[in-house]
């Protein structure tokens, strides 16, 4: 970029010089060599002669004044102005996916999860979002994507939709509208494929590992994992195992753990060492800034991990000196055409 600016100038200033060169040097040399033309003197009183004498005065003044500013034009353009702005451009680099558990004891907390990230989708730049749901089975209410509307109107109403007391609509002390009834079993619908199993946690982690896609690009991953761990059910996998799957694929689990009602602090530490013994960080839900600080995580650590430093992107700006440039040089030709 820096060559091509330094041959254009050197070719705008040239083709000026040689334009300047012509012309002027074709004056003196009529000035040296004058051809006298007797009975000439009335020439003065001619009105036509006297306009023409006042023209190639103007024509001459011009040529100068273009030259000069062809001249410094050219200056400008040699001097690359330009524009810097700071950019981190590995933020374009990471995926995130939700995974929660709907199973009854956690819809209060899936609300706030989902209501919460939709709150923050409008600070990302350029981060791509995937949320898969789990109880008995799993299912993926949309894939890995930056596009923030669909996003953020998929968490909105999966939030509506999953605060849903349905322990209290069955025994009849919570009544709810059938739209509001429709909204929530449209939204956990293909979660109880298992019929007498519910919170299948081992297989619902697994299978949100498999939602990275792009294996083959040096990305940031992170799961956001959030369930009870109450296990009512025979999973395919082990908690252990299923954390070691999502570790060998490079993805950073971020736990957050509600409290459980039935197995009490046995599903604490099961979901703690699995967690910690892959290098993941586990929240409780008393810490009332979790979920912000989960995703602050991984936006300051992702970001290190990937090498996001901040740099400094210049832009150059040449159009308005190079197009001024042109056209003084096309005004020197024009005018030394006209003076000859």
């Amino acid at each position: 970029m820096v060559m091509i600016f330094w041959w254009v100038t050197a070719l705008l200033l040239l083709a000026g010089l040689a334009v300047w060169a012509i012309t002027f040097w074709n004056r003196r040399a009529m000035r040296k060599s004058p051809v006298l033309v007797a009975n000439s003197s009335y020439m003065d009183r001619i009105p036509s002669f006297l306009r023409a004498q006042r023209t190639a005065r103007v024509v001459r003044v011009l040529q100068v004044g273009i030259a000069v500013l062809g001249v410094i034009a050219a200056s400008v353009l040699s001097g690359r102005i330009a524009t810097e702005r700071i950019e981190t451009p590995d933020f374009a680099s990471r995926d995130i996916v939700l995974c929660l558990d709907v199973s009854g004891s956690m819809y209060e907390y899936d609300t706030e999860i989902l209501q919460t990230f939709a709150e923050m989708v409008d600070g990302f730049e350029g981060e791509r979002v995937a949320l898969s749901i789990f109880n008995s089975t799993s299912r993926t209410v949309f894939p890995l994507t930056n596009d923030y509307d669909l996003i953020h109107r998929e968490l909105s109403e999966g939030a509506e939709a999953i605060d849903f007391d349905e322990f209290g609509y069955r025994l009849g002390t919570r009544d709810y509208d059938d739209d509001k009834v429709s909204k929530y079993v449209e939204f956990v619908e293909g979660t109880r494929g298992i019929p007498d199993e519910a919170s299948i946690v081992p297989d619902g982690l697994a299978s949100c590992g498999q939602l990275f896609d792009r294996a083959e690009e040096d990305r940031s991953r992170s799961i956001i994992f959030a369930t009870d761990n109450e296990v009512n059910g025979t999973p395919i996998f082990t908690l252990d195992e299923a954390a070691d799957s999502v570790a060998r694929r490079d993805i950073t689990l971020y736990t957050f753990f509600p409290g459980a009602y039935e197995c009490g602090t046995d599903c604490l530490t099961e979901l703690k060492t699995a967690t910690e013994d892959h290098d993941g960080v586990l929240y409780q839900s008393t810490d009332p800034d979790a979920i912000p600080s989960i995703i602050q995580e991984i936006q300051r650590t992702q970001a290190a991990a990937m090498g996001a430093t901040p740099t400094v992107v210049r832009t150059d700006h040449p159009g308005f000196a190079f197009v001024l440039t042109f056209l003084t040089l096309v005004g020197v030709i024009a005018l030394g055409w006209r003076a000859r």
